[in-house]
């Protein structure tokens, strides 16, 4: 496990783990930061996988509690940080070929901190990408063996830990999923019998649990997509009946009751006709008055045949397409993070005649001409690639392509600093960047 404060001498090892003998996976993983705390699940050869939690230093790197004693691993996932605690969720028996069993448990990064808070019973799961916090309460998505899911809350008490509503299986079997905290409300989508794949919401109770609109009425479904709040407004796409057509919508947030959608605009489809070319949101970002979102076309294959950038301030005429040149790889995901009104995000360019395609870093401000190439980090016919873009404070660290293709830990400095100081290179890359204020283009 490593640590960087952006300088060569501040880029150490905070602590070696042994190697793990007969094993294929990853030993680390889950970081999840709590605090000044960094929690993340290890397997060792003595404890298998289990909880451990860092300060940041060698003797502040320690196992939390081995749950299940000796080398057997615990299935240990979702990490959620809670207000100042850390949830999450044990299964028990998975491994048996039994129905496993969902546990919820809280940890203050101590072993007698470290508590269950409920057992769900067998044949109950729960996924990493169904659970999201509100606050100091988490909302999470059960499944049960039988094909019904369950809507869940929790304070981290096992009085606070209710069940909000049941959805019954349907014939596609898809489960309630991407969870938004919007205002005072959580919005997800879920799909039952009666209105298809629709936009719900709750505000933690049983009876403010509730079916935002059936955009497509019947058991047919629209197939919502969440994006991001912006404006005060919770942005989402829905797709037309015929299914060539995404219509971008936002919904209030706060200051009324039951808020009505409203249609922003329709995404225009230069493959309208051809049925067989799907498109989907793939990435989205906000800068809280702007919501940036990425549009992907798919043929037949796992890769894009087109892939662009676009922004919205929640009005037809402030939807604007800003880039066509994202990445067309079925492996290299586009990932969009805004910082200080902006945007940085991995982009195509046409590097030399030969007609090679770059991937590197880009930058926009929201406009047309204010989005452009922030460095090319990797000269010449190779991609730099660039990923795991990450803010701290001031910063933005990043993975990035370098030379002959090996990676390296890169910086972008947000504060306008010149000249850049010597001791801000990163160990293993050539440069760092330092990004110019807003309005100001660097020579």
């Amino acid at each position: 496990m490593w640590k960087s404060d952006s300088t060569g001498a501040g880029t150490v090892v905070v602590a070696e783990f042994p190697p793990l003998s007969g094993s294929w996976g990853s030993p680390l993983s889950s970081l999840t930061p709590v605090g000044r705390q960094l929690f993340f699940t290890l397997e060792d050869d003595a404890h298998g996988r289990e909880l451990w939690v860092s300060d940041g230093t060698g003797g502040g790197t320690r196992l939390v509690a081995d749950l299940t004693p000796g080398p057997g691993n615990s299935a240990l996932e979702p990490l959620v940080a809670v207000g100042g605690r850390l949830f999450f969720f044990r299964t028990v028996g998975a491994d048996t070929g039994q129905p496993g069993r969902a546990e919820l448990w809280t940890s203050d990064g101590t072993a007698t901190g470290t508590v269950r808070v409920r057992d769900f019973g067998p044949g109950t799961s729960a996924r990493s990408d169904r659970v999201i916090a509100r606050g100091g309460t988490l909302f999470f998505i059960l499944a049960l063996s039988d094909g019904t899911y369950e809507l869940w809350k929790s304070d981290g008490s096992g009085a606070g830990t209710l069940r909000l509503r049941s959805f019954e299986s349907t014939p596609l079997g898809s489960a309630p999923e991407s969870l938004r905290v919007a205002g005072r409300f959580v919005y997800f989508i879920a799909d039952e019998p009666a209105h298809g794949n629709e936009l719900w919401r709750t505000d933690g109770t049983v009876a403010g649990t509730e079916l935002v609109e059936d955009f497509t009425p019947g058991p047919a479904g629209s197939f919502p997509r969440l994006l991001d709040v912006a404006r005060g407004r919770l942005f989402f796409t829905v797709r037309d009946p015929g299914g060539s057509v995404e219509r971008l919508f936002s919904v209030r947030v706060g200051g009324c009751g039951h808020c009505e959608p409203t249609l922003v605009t329709s995404l225009p489809n230069p493959f309208a006709g051809r049925l067989e070319v799907s498109s989907f949101i793939t990435a989205f970002a906000t800068t809280g008055d702007k919501l940036f979102f990425s549009q992907a076309f798919f043929y037949t294959g796992p890769a894009p045949i087109r892939h662009q950038l676009w922004v919205t301030d929640g009005t037809e005429s402030g939807t604007t397409l800003l880039h066509q040149g994202l990445s067309l790889s079925d492996e290299f995901t586009t990932e969009l993070l805004a910082v200080d009104g902006l945007l940085l995000f991995p982009a195509n360019f046409p590097a030399n005649p030969g007609g090679f395609v770059n991937t590197e870093p880009w930058v926009s401000d929201g406009t047309v001409r204010g989005t452009r190439l922030l460095q090319e980090l990797n000269p010449g016919p190779l991609s730099s690639m660039p990923y795991a873009f990450t803010r701290v404070n001031d910063r933005v660290f990043f993975i990035a392509g370098h030379g002959d293709q090996t990676y390296a830990l890169w910086v972008v400095y947000l504060r306008y600093q010149r000249p850049c100081p010597d001791e801000s290179l990163i160990t293993g890359a050539s440069l760092t960047y330092t990004m110019p204020p807003r309005g100001v283009r660097p020579p």
